[in-house]
């Protein structure tokens, strides 16, 4: 994959132009470029690009969904040069965590493992653990393959992986927000973690073909995230609020000005909170602090707004939850 098609399909992102995307792919595969170095090595690049750029503050959300969804086009143009397995090595049901809207990379490890031999069904962003148990049972299929990117959408993964367990099917967890090992996967009871789609292949012909049901997690972090998630939408509030007034003059007026986008910068601080309780994992925490550090900067935030709101954080949901108190403060 050259630098010059990089760019070039980073421009056609950027103008929205579908036309010119699909166009760009269709020319390498059929100059022979392997349809899973195209997706692995152009698409998901330049995706990441797009995700920067709004990060940053360059991009809208109406300019990342836009950009978004002519990746889309691309690997969807992909999939449908990919031709099915005669013979298949087995069957994956390949599925976001709830929460979970960044859908791009489950959709290019399902094609990818189309590829390399594998009958997939894709199922999209954000699927109910508890729709998908039922819907297992219909499929059957030799694995359940789970993404996520934000740590966030980590407590719901949990709850895929136990949904598939039940019907005695093993999962395979993928994606940013599982970290660059195994460990994060295996906290939350996953079969096995994989960090690319080849890996996934690979990982997937070692799998026991059947589970036994996940145990219940036993330490107590595990019990203050799910009391965290019980209150989450009372927390949300009262953080807001607290936080709000804990800025004063320095930062209140730019919280209030970003609306929706304060709103998420707290539900998204709680949601990895309860990821971090659920995995005994710190770093999902640093994480989180450092990528919303970098996202209310760019929007002209106060370089305090994030200390404030881990301090908020620790006080609001730390006073009945100890165990968080203790997170937010390693991490402060």
């Amino acid at each position: 994959m050259t630098d010059e098609a990089r760019e070039e399909f980073v421009k056609a992102l950027d103008a929205a132009d579908r036309r010119l995307a699909v166009e760009l792919v269709s020319d390498l595969l059929n100059d022979g470029v392997d349809p899973v170095d195209l997706m692995l090595e152009l698409v998901t690049p330049s995706q990441q690009v797009v995700g920067e750029r709004w990060q940053s503050g360059e991009y809208s959300v109406a300019q990342e969904h836009a950009a978004t969804a002519v990746s889309e086009a691309a690997v969807a143009t992909v999939g449908a040069w990919i031709t099915e397995p005669a013979t298949p090595l087995g069957y994956a049901v390949v599925a976001c965590a709830e929460r979970e809207w960044h859908a791009l990379a489950a959709r290019i490890v399902a094609e990818s493992l189309r590829h390399l031999g594998w009958r997939t069904t894709y199922l999209g962003a954000s699927t109910p653990a508890h729709q998908l148990a039922g819907y297992l049972h219909r499929l059957d299929p030799d694995v359940v393959a789970v993404s996520c990117s934000m740590p966030a959408a980590l407590p719901a993964a949990r709850r895929i992986v136990e949904a598939a367990a039940e019907a005695g099917i093993p999962t395979l967890a993928g994606g940013r927000a599982f970290g660059a090992d195994a460990s994060r996967a295996l906290a939350l009871g996953a079969s096995g973690w994989a960090a690319s789609p080849r890996q996934a292949a690979d990982v997937l012909a070692r799998l026991r073909p059947v589970v036994e049901p996940v145990p219940a997690l036993a330490h107590a972090g595990a019990d203050e995230q799910a009391e965290l998630l019980l209150r989450s939408r009372e927390l949300a509030v009262q953080v807001l609020r607290s936080w709000l007034a804990a800025m004063g003059d320095i930062g209140a007026g730019c919280l209030a000005g970003l609306d929706a986008e304060a709103e998420y910068a707290v539900d998204h601080a709680l949601h990895a909170l309860a990821a971090a309780l659920l995995t005994d994992d710190l770093t999902i925490l640093r994480e989180c602090r450092e990528w919303l550090t970098t996202l209310l900067s760019a929007r002209g935030c106060h370089r305090e707004a994030v200390p404030q709101l881990w301090r908020v954080l620790s006080e609001t949901a730390g006073e009945q939850l100890p165990v968080a108190a203790r997170l937010l403060r390693e991490t402060a």
